[in-house]
């Protein structure tokens, strides 16, 4: 131990010396100016991003393709050409002299959007072909195409995703990549690893469309650099952020269960949306702004006074900013504030320990993270310094037969600080190097407890403290043929039970050994074979999950650690192979991925001392065998025309125990698959461009069948409540069964039709209307009344909604 803490002071002060050297540093230099246009097809293209390489300098075309930038170095220089839509190009330009350059460049369509620069890959920006690894993106663009208000509704559009509802009467969504359940992705905030914990129960939901400007998703053991947790993949949520100066407002109401045969009535959703950004005339300074009001009434689908999709009030700011203190130097600045109330069950005007059932759950989370970025020499070298913090705060309310003591305040801080150096190398051992090297410390600090009906605390449920303290090297090779990445982590993960109901003061400390290698072969400029090794692990620690409190009979379920639990390890595979080539002048796109991971030591709960203060438990321990998740991932994306574009994806997988495991209490009720996890999912989304103004957007959801753990009353509780009225004939199942569910396509339509209000596309309002889930595809065996089983609930997560808004936006 006393080794690695001085390899970590060493690692620490080499870091901390560069970093003192960068701010040393001064440009010595005299400076010009380049102006030029840029064109593509022999028109001009507007609203490109221009940088110059090593430099934090940069610009964008303006309306009508022209581009200036002042205080470039007065030496050779890289200036490089990016936006969506376009391939990357770049130019070296010598500028020897004190003037203002002219210059004409010329960029090539990228109509499959494959030379995107992608920051997920390896922590620095890099062309999504040229990646190692396979980074799918997921932009703007495709929120609006698929009428997704949120994150949640997004993620459904990428192979190998899946979100799904998981409670009646809270409205929880889970994401489900490659098979695994939530807790196996690693979520990040502008790459930062602070979005865990409780923010992950309902975090989903709550962020809006109009916050993220992409998402970057790795499918497979994204563990060196991200963390070992990151065991199904890793998704980045990167933040709206300051280009040119831009207003939008958008407005769209909803009305959600329009033609219900079951009897619900139609539930109202109304959300605003507004962006704007500001730089200033050199581009040194800017800022963003975003904000998000929504209201979602509850939907009750088969008319039983209690609720299917929960009541929603969301508030959301955020902001982005920057300052370029010199041409190699930047800082950065963003932040997000949430506050959400939902609540679901019965009787909502009523307070919740006076309602039959209910789950109320009022959210305030924080995040902030702040970055200095500065280029050392003239190759390029990057140091990276950060810090970042995300804070919640929650007030909930679980429970049922109006039970004063079900009340509970939960608070989790997680925060990461830590400092990456990015160096580049003609030539080790391969041509063409880069290496990043960095230490990071995530630390989260979680605490919830039950509340009375007076406020006061009676019970604390969790109240746990997880350090973990990595550093990592990772070794990137590029040459014409292969490209190859090999990295290694080393965690020092701490997990202490700071008060626990079972045993005080446990504490779990471990050292672990990440490693992970990747590599790509080209086999022809157009077909590109990768493979990869990644290995993982997650510690005992309380998961997202297990924050939320289901409801089972008016009763709690909630988990808890077994004595002396282990941590999970896995071992992950990923092969594939994608090729880009044209058929009849169509563009066309095509990849096939298949992925293995073997868990060792997997968590596996078990239903628990039921009768436990009202409660039940479920005990999570190491499964005696291993599992393992297995499937392959398709993606097919091509233009039949210059107007009409297609994507598909599908997902085929198998998630298993090596042994039978529990899901219910009964001595029958055990199974070797993966609850709620279905073997075949998949979606499709079709764009229509028929004029310059009118464009049609279909898209589809695929869900195939699975198994769902359906729990109801005993024989003697189901007889009492038939014969005091509180239930009828039919509202509720006797025992425990495991449902095989029905298989669900989902499908969504949407028209939209643009105005100019000003020349040159500056300005313009955009009507839209669409419907989503048009064929009302929506789960219709739902328990009833008092004691449904509220966890009972799959396919889709919204009946037939018709949608309607506008948007000005100005540019």
């Amino acid at each position: 131990m006393k080794f690695q803490r001085v390899i970590k002071r060493l690692i620490l002060l080499v870091c901390t010396g560069m970093f003192t050297l960068s701010l040393n540093a001064q440009d010595k230099q005299e400076y010009a100016s380049v102006d030029g246009d840029v064109q593509c097809n022999g028109k001009l293209v507007p609203y490109l991003n221009i940088t110059i390489d090593g430099t934090t300098i940069g610009t964008f075309t303006d309306a009508n393709g022209h581009f200036k930038i002042m205080d470039v170095p007065r030496k050779k220089f890289i200036i490089r050409v990016s936006g969506l839509g376009y391939k990357t190009i770049s130019r070296e330009i010598p500028l020897t002299k004190k003037q203002t350059l002219q210059i004409k460049l010329t960029v090539e369509e990228d109509i499959l959007q494959m030379e995107q620069v992608v920051v997920s890959a390896d922590r620095n920006q890099t062309n999504r072909k040229e990646a190692p690894i396979i980074v799918t993106s997921i932009g703007a663009q495709t929120f609006e195409m698929t009428q997704s208000a949120n994150l949640a509704d997004g993620l459904s559009f990428t192979p190998g995703l899946r979100t799904e509802s998981n409670c009646q009467n809270c409205g929880f969504t889970q994401l489900r990549m490659n098979g695994m359940a939530g807790a196996y992705t690693q979520v990040l905030m502008n790459s930062r690893p602070v979005f865990n914990g409780l923010a992950g129960v309902y975090g989903l939901e709550m962020i809006p469309a109009n916050m993220i400007e992409r998402l970057e998703i790795v499918r497979g053991g994204g563990s060196t650099l991200f963390g070992g947790n990151a065991i199904a993949g890793t998704i980045n949520i990167i933040t709206k952020e300051t280009l040119r100066n831009i207003f939008k407002i958008d407005n769209q109401l909803g009305i959600i269960g329009v033609g219900n045969n079951e009897g619900g009535n139609p539930a109202l959703n109304n959300q605003l949306n507004i962006n704007a950004s500001i730089i200033s005339d050199d581009n040194k300074t800017g800022g963003y702004v975003y904000a998000m009001i929504r209201n979602r009434d509850s939907y009750d689908a088969n008319d039983d006074a209690f609720s299917e999709l929960v009541e929603i009030k969301n508030t959301t700011f955020g902001f982005n900013v920057f300052h370029k203190p010199g041409a190699k130097s930047k800082i950065s600045l963003d932040g997000y504030r949430i506050d959400e109330y939902r609540r679901g069950g019965n009787k909502l005007d009523y307070l919740p320990h006076e309602a039959d059932v209910a789950e109320q759950l009022n959210h305030l989370v924080t995040g902030v993270n702040l970055t200095y970025e500065k280029y050392t020499n003239d190759n390029s070298d990057k140091l990276t310094v950060y810090g970042a913090a995300q804070d919640v705060l929650r007030g909930s309310y679980y429970g049922g037969e109006q039970d004063p003591n079900a009340y509970g305040k939960t608070t989790d801080l997680s925060t990461s600080l830590g400092i990456n150096y990015h160096f580049n190398m003609k030539n080790f051992l391969f041509p063409v190097s880069s290496t990043i090297l960095g230490v990071i410390n995530t630390n989260n600090r979680l605490n919830d407890i039950k509340l009375g009906a007076n406020g006061s605390s009676n019970t604390t449920l969790t109240n746990q403290l997880v350090n973990t303290l990595g550093s990592f090297i990772q070794q990137d090779w590029k040459s014409s043929k292969f490209n190859l990445s090999v990295g290694v982590r080393f965690d020092h993960c701490m997990v202490d039970d700071l008060e626990n109901n079972d045993q005080n003061n446990e504490t779990f400390s471990s050292v672990v050994f990440v490693p992970r290698y990747s590599m790509m072969y080209k086999v022809t400029p157009n077909i590109r074979l990768r493979a990869g090794y990644a290995k993982g692990y997650r510690a005992p620690q309380v998961f997202n999950e297990d924050l939320h409190i289901d409801l089972v009979n008016a009763a709690r379920v909630r988990t808890i650690n077994s004595s002396g639990l282990r941590q999970e390890t896995s071992h992950s595979l990923t092969t594939s192979l994608n090729t880009d080539f044209v058929i009849n002048n169509s563009p066309c796109y095509f990849l096939m991925e298949g992925f293995y991971t073997r868990l060792d030591d997997p968590f596996s709960d078990e239903f628990y001392d039921p009768s436990r203060n009202g409660e039940f438990v479920y005990l999570r321990s190491n499964a005696e065998d291993g599992a393992f998740v297995m499937g392959a991932n398709f993606e097919f994306k091509t233009f039949l025309t210059t107007k009409i574009e297609t994507q598909l994806g599908y997902t085929i997988q198998q998630s298993t125990y090596e042994s039978t495991q529990a899901w219910g209490d009964e001595v029958t009720s055990v199974s070797k698959d993966f609850m709620r996890t279905p073997n075949q999912y998949g979606y499709a989304i079709v764009n229509w461009k028929a004029t310059d103004r009118f464009n049609t957007n279909f898209s589809l959801n695929y869900t195939g069948s699975m198994l769902v753990p359906h729990f109801g009353l005993s024989n003697q509780d189901y007889n009492e409540s038939l014969a005091n009225g509180k239930i009828q004939e039919g509202d509720v199942i006797v025992g425990e069964r495991l449902a095989q569910s029905n298989s669900f396509i989902t499908l969504d339509l949407k028209f939209s039709y643009h105005f100019e209000l000003s020349k040159n596309n500056q300005a313009e309002i955009q009507l839209y209307a669409g419907v989503k889930n048009i064929l009302n595809q929506f789960q219709t065996d739902f328990d009833k009344g008092l004691y449904r089983d509220a966890g009972y609930i799959y396919g889709p997560r919204q009946p037939r909604t018709i949608n309607m808004g506008i948007k000005l936006s100005t540019r």
